[in-house]
């Protein structure tokens, strides 16, 4: 079987100094999963493998260097689903956990597929993920613009800052197995408590090895409203290739939802590959053995 693997960091207006570094930590996942596919190795393995990195690289808001809340702390979503069984695992509202998809990957063969904030962190620790402070997944970067922010928004001015780094992984293995996962920080100084697409299953993301799959990222509410991820596996079993469904899918969300905004990642199971977006910019960065190999923003 063919091996491919897309990853994505984000669908927003990454400002200018942000690029570069935006475009290398994608490169970097994706080449940190490939060499697993290219070894044999699970497409499980490889997701986890290039969200870990991402969540461990401050540009992105995953992990390390995530959007602070209203109350100036950092809260992580984080899924992955496996194609083959159709399993998933997902985690929400964790504050002390440094690597959100490494947990919610043990959700695949745990009693539960979606635990949230203290169960979550408690279940963690049973399984042997250390816990952190949640002061060290905060950057400087972040911390200037919650305050910014906080100065505004105490005077009474409504001022958007910063953008969703949502970042996100599909691969597809030698077995033929597809697999889909995404981790987040959510949006910039969101209500406390607040999950949006990323952990739920056929909003954020979803995989079928028979089909395909897709990961989203972008304003979360306009994604959940329409189940995105999973109406583009619909349309990938309604025979559309994956670049048309792509490219469909952002045609409704901004249609269907007022301010509806995002960007999409598509595999399928002979190794196609689909990527579209309605915002300034998405950070990619794709690779498969039928001679496919680029990055871009």
């Amino acid at each position: 079987m063919p091996i491919a693997m897309i990853v994505h960091g984000g669908a927003w207006a990454i400002p200018d100094d942000q690029v570069e570094p935006h475009l290398a930590g994608c490169r970097a996942a994706l080449a940190s999963g490939w060499s697993i596919l290219a070894a044999g190795g699970s497409a499980l393995d490889a997701c986890e493998a290039a969200v870990r990195l991402m969540e461990d690289d401050p540009i992105f808001d995953a992990g390390t260097g995530s959007h602070l809340t209203a109350a100036g702390a950092v809260e992580l979503d984080a899924a992955i689903m496996d194609g083959r069984t159709l399993g998933y695992g997902a985690v929400a509202n964790l504050r002390r956990v440094r690597n959100p998809i490494s947990l919610a990957r043990k959700l695949l063969t745990g009693a539960g597929t979606f635990l949230v904030g203290e169960g979550a962190e408690a279940y963690a620790v049973a399984q042997g993920l250390p816990l952190c402070e949640n002061d060290t997944l905060i950057v400087e970067r972040e911390r200037a613009l919650w305050e910014q922010w906080r100065a505004t928004h105490a005077a009474g001015t409504e001022q958007v800052i910063g953008g969703q780094d949502t970042v996100g992984a599909i691969a597809l293995d030698q077995a033929g197995n597809l697999v889909a996962a995404n981790s987040t920080g959510g949006t910039p100084f969101k209500l406390p408590g607040r999950i949006g697409d990323t952990p739920l299953i056929g909003c954020g993301l979803y995989a079928d090895a028979q089909v395909g799959g897709a990961v989203c990222t972008g304003w979360g509410e306009s994604i959940v409203r329409l189940a995105l991820a999973r109406r583009i596996v619909d349309m990938l079993e309604r025979g559309l290739p994956p670049q048309v469904a792509a490219e469909t899918a952002m045609r409704i969300l901004a249609r269907r939802v007022a301010g509806g905004s995002g960007g999409c990642i598509v595999l399928t199971p002979d190794g196609r590959i689909g990527l579209a977006w309605n915002t300034r910019h998405m950070a990619y960065a794709y690779r498969s053995e039928a001679g496919e190999d680029a990055s871009g923003i």
